[in-house]
């Protein structure tokens, strides 16, 4: 994972300063067939910076099952002001690839101050109703399982402890009642063993856990306080970032 990191810094002339592991590799769940779902972020050099016309800022790379997307830093920091799920997820991630230590201290800390418990709630409600809807056959992926899961247990977490939710999976569990996590890791250990298309008689007492979450999270989602994100703190660090190399 490191050459092909240092390759695209040379490719495109880039600064990676971090690079994690995201999606259900990140998350503990994965598939045998499961893709490498890389994030990063990046700088460029400085005289890019100096230019009035807008300039793309993203990087996008698919190559078999290396799945890379990355964000140049400033795009980055203005997703983090927002409180943007994904952005916030991927500087938690447990599977870090690159990670200057100063540069990722400090960014998680804009992070945490930045994070919106009420911007973030319905994040994670519009995707766990967005999965809870693929649970309703007979059948089902036990990837659309996981997914509704992890979104309406993220928000259940939220809700209890106003906090930024684990991104791995299993530190959520403590939110479920013990016959439902007992379930819960029964699948987890089926889903590590076949591939993403594996289709699962569907479990009752899990899907109705995640029903009854979303409904919870969906009643009390406006009563969350919102972000308080540090702007002279951001720019601070942005202009630290592109002109230290």
């Amino acid at each position: 994972m490191k050459t092909r990191l240092e390759n695209i810094e040379k490719e495109r002339s880039v600064h990676i300063p971090f690079a994690c592991e995201s999606g259900s590799r990140a998350w503990g769940f994965a598939s045998p067939d499961s893709d490498y779902d890389v994030r990063f972020l990046y700088t460029k050099p400085l005289d890019w910076y100096l230019s009035v016309s807008e300039k793309k800022d993203t990087i996008d790379i698919m190559d078999g099952d290396f799945d890379a997307v990355g964000w140049e830093l400033r795009k980055s920091l203005q997703l983090l002001k927002k409180s943007n799920v994904p952005a916030t997820e991927h500087l938690f991630s447990p599977i870090i690839y690159v990670g200057e230590n100063e540069l990722l201290t400090e960014l998680r800390e804009i992070a945490s101050e930045c994070f919106s418990p009420i911007a973030s709630m319905f994040h994670y409600l519009s995707m766990s109703k967005k999965y809870e809807e693929k649970l309703a056959t007979e059948t089902i992926k036990l990837k659309s399982l996981f997914y509704a899961l992890r979104t309406s247990m993220a928000g259940k977490w939220i809700l209890e402890y106003k906090t930024i939710p684990p991104v791995v999976f299993s530190e959520m569990l403590s939110l479920a009642p013990k016959d439902v996590v007992e379930k819960i890791l029964g699948l987890m250990d089926i889903k590590a063993k076949e591939d993403e298309s594996y289709m699962h008689l569907r479990n009752e007492k899990v899907i109705a856990f995640i029903s009854e979450t979303i409904e919870t999270n969906d009643r009390f989602a406006k009563s969350l306080p919102s972000g308080k994100p540090d702007h002279e703190r951001i720019d601070a660090f942005l202009f630290k970032s592109i002109t230290s190399n």
